[in-house]
């Protein structure tokens, strides 16, 4: 189970941090946020220094479509054609083309698994599925006319809400279950830009996890998940390789009003503390209320045993010496940690599931003695997203008959 950082803008050190101290995997390069000179020595630099570390590098292919989008750094990359309309795909010279020509980037790059180009589905019904089909198949051809021995793994951006189409769900696992490759980069565009833990539906979420797990433990394909955050560790439980989460809310929930779209950018984000006991990330405001008005065995039970907690303990209230710098490390490491000792020593995944469900069962558990206390927390640090992952846990169950 690995955890790879998703890189956004303004890296700086953080990466190599995380790396260091074993609170990260691997990396999930972001061509857009970085020139491709910086980008290059950045990769040298993991090779040099975190030689075990994987990399990824996503090429972001799927902003050809968008007339608008914030390519930012995106059109200065060889590889990257511009803007594209739907003729543009008519060809298969042409896919072949764009395919090529995204390969050869990432093998200059180093990367440790190669991604084929993409777009974004809306529904597994339409154009853009059977294009996304034809990119893949087209890579493993050029992958097999090179020569190229690099484990090739073929990128999906889709819809949440094509989550809600079963039917379609299950015929495009169909499609997908025979294509001859390593794996899959999934990424779910999601509806809501708010920074939660959520999904728009218990059945959608099911429908992911089934998406995941006939993938990786039915047709045993290595399957990363990108943006995923907290509820990541669900997708590592049905069978995930990997996920990915960075240190802007917008590099740990992709939505295509953050990652596409023009905005008019906000203030910055409040720091937060991750308390992988309530299963979700609140705000250090919070966590010194809960400081202040719980005895101290409930606020303990609320961190998440990382090093970081040190800090916490140490001042008057834990926003004290907290800094937005702590707050991204202490994110990945409570993350891995979580993972390891949520699924420690399970390894078939009815006791994976069983495991969740206890972890969410004691995360409720706890917010009700919040609850008594009366400790006010935002709706973004609620439980309210727990009866979801409960209800799509059952469902997938059923689906899967595990």
């Amino acid at each position: 189970m690995k955890l790879f950082i998703q890189q956004g803008y303004g890296k700086g050190t953080k990466i190599h941090e995380a790396l260091k101290r074993g609170a990260a995997d691997g990396v999930i390069l972001s061509p857009r946020d970085d020139t491709e000179d910086n980008l290059r020595i950045f990769r040298k630099d993991l090779i040099d220094n975190y030689p075990v570390a994987e990399v990824l590098l996503d090429p972001q292919f799927y902003y050809t479509t968008y007339m608008d989008g914030t390519t930012k750094n995106l059109t200065n990359y060889t590889y990257y054609p511009g803007h594209l309309t739907m003729p543009a795909f008519r060809s298969i010279r042409d896919i072949q083309k764009y395919a090529e020509d995204t390969i050869n980037f990432q093998l200059s790059m180093g990367a440790d698994y190669i991604l084929s180009p993409t777009l974004v589905i809306n529904s597994f019904s339409d154009r853009q599925t059977q294009i996304c089909m034809s990119l893949a198949e087209e890579s493993r051809n050029v992958m097999a006319t090179k020569g190229y021995t690099q484990p090739l793994l073929t990128s999906l951006v889709f819809a949440e809400s094509a989550l809600n189409e079963t039917d379609r769900v299950n015929e495009f696992l169909n499609e997908l279950s025979v294509l001859d490759m390593e794996g899959f980069y999934i990424t779910v565009a999601r509806n809501n830009k708010d920074y939660n833990q959520n999904f728009d539906s218990d059945l959608a979420l099911a429908n992911l996890l089934y998406f995941i797990y006939s993938l990786s433990e039915i047709n045993e394909f290595k399957v990363v998940i990108g943006y995923a955050d907290i509820i990541g560790l669900l997708y590592l439980g049905v069978g995930a390789y990997g996920i990915g989460t960075g240190w802007h809310n917008s590099s740990r929930k992709f939505t295509v009003q953050q990652r596409i779209l023009p905005s008019t950018g906000g203030r910055l984000p409040r720091e937060r503390y991750n308390s992988i006991s309530l299963l979700n990330s609140i705000l250090v405001s919070e966590l010194d209320s809960i400081a202040a008005n719980t005895p101290q065995g409930i606020f303990q039970s609320v961190l998440s045993n990382t090093i970081e907690d040190k800090i916490i303990l140490a001042g008057t209230n834990p926003s004290d010496a907290w800094s937005r710098a702590l707050s991204h490390q202490q994110h990945w490491s409570a993350i891995k940690k979580g993972s390891n000792d949520i699924f420690q020593g399970s390894q078939d995944i009815s006791t994976r599931l069983d495991h969740l469900e206890n972890a969410i069962i004691n995360a409720i558990s706890l917010y009700s003695l919040l609850e008594r206390y009366a400790v006010q927390l935002e709706r973004t640090s609620s439980k309210a997203h727990l009866n979801t992952w409960q209800s799509a846990i059952r469902l997938f169950r059923g689906i899967a008959n595990v």
